[in-house]
């Protein structure tokens, strides 16, 4: 049975999720977490792991396919 929430984000969204605030942060926006990391990427990875980072994900229900059968690849 899947998951509605709390639900586990895939690979793409860390991504995006990381990517647009490494780009925040880049830009000037404030720093959500006390760390000593200098580089936006590692500050925005950094906030992502705590859950700091106030950005959500919205999915449709049936925006996915999941696949039964792994040996089409």
């Amino acid at each position: 049975m899947k998951k509605v929430f709390p639900f586990e984000y895939t690979r793409f969204e860390k991504a995006r999720i990381i990517g647009a605030r490494a780009l925040q942060i880049a830009m000037g926006a404030p720093v959500l977490i006390e760390t000593e990391a200098k580089n936006s990427l590692d500050i925005a990875k950094d906030e992502f792991e705590r859950g700091a980072i106030p950005i959500t994900v919205r999915r449709r229900r049936d925006a996915f396919v999941w696949l039964k059968r792994h040996d089409l690849f």
